[in-house]
């Protein structure tokens, strides 16, 4: 891919369609604008032909904080790259500046992973990552939008959303409006949903046990109506329950 730096009319760039930041806070764009007043454009955004305009591949902070400033131009890199190309730098160039929300780097990602064909561990080379690092973002992506909506806007963090994904989906809403309402941070979110999921399991076991000794009590009264002389004692301990039946030959 070729390339060459100018200085291009901010009228005549448009966004990328990949671009994979969702959300440009305002106060950020301002703190940016500022700072290109104070220091100027310190790295150039990158772009490529697109008829008579320029189509963003990365920068589009820069390009709005410009925009902002009231500038007219802008300096630019402009690439030589296919459709799959453009599409291909935008995501990784932001990936690889950790300025995306964990919602965006997984929708990225997983974008990413379906234009190159890639697996999870081809992904995570490529990136400099871990192979854990990139499922456990991807994993982010089976949670309901309110949860997703959620981390991208800051109400919790990434750490937040990975214990909620051990919770039911059934229970999901619930613990969610718990660990914000209580503003819980993330270790006492951890302790909560592990407890909770303990006390699910506990009752998973004593609710099987009961149906296994309705069970062999039914038997027993089958074996009774039938005319067995026959007795049960059933003998609860902390840990086990004991079930004895004789039947007399």
């Amino acid at each position: 891919m070729k390339k060459e730096i100018v200085r291009i009319k901010l009228d005549k760039i448009i966004p990328n369609t990949n671009q994979p930041r969702l959300d440009f806070y305002d106060d950020s764009i301002k703190g940016l604008a500022e700072s290109i007043k104070q220091n100027g454009l310190l790295q150039p955004i990158t772009v490529r032909k697109n008829g008579v305009n320029y189509e963003l591949i990365a920068g589009e902070r820069r390009y709005r904080a410009c925009l902002l400033n009231g500038a007219k131009d802008i300096e630019a890199i402009i690439m030589e790259s296919t459709d799959e190309e453009s599409a291909k730098l935008a995501l990784i160039e932001n990936l690889q500046r950790e300025d995306l929300n964990a919602i965006e780097q997984a929708m990225a990602m997983k974008k990413i992973m379906r234009m190159e064909h890639l697996t999870q561990n081809e992904l995570a080379e490529r990136l400099g990552y871990k192979q854990s690092t990139v499922a456990n973002k991807l994993r982010l992506l089976k949670l309901p939008d309110y949860i997703k909506k959620a981390i991208s806007t800051g109400i919790i963090t990434e750490r937040h959303a990975r214990a909620l994904l051990n919770v039911p989906e059934e229970k999901l809403e619930d613990v969610y409006l718990t660990i914000t309402n209580r503003r819980y941070n993330v270790s006492k979110t951890e302790e909560y949903i592990r407890e909770l999921t303990e006390k699910q399991r506990n009752r998973g076991v004593s609710n099987n046990l009961k149906i296994g000794i309705n069970t062999i009590k039914e038997a027993y009264d089958l074996c009774r109506k039938s005319g067995i002389d026959a007795d049960m004692q059933v003998t609860e301990y902390e840990d086990n329950v004991k079930i004895v039946i004789r039947m007399k030959k």
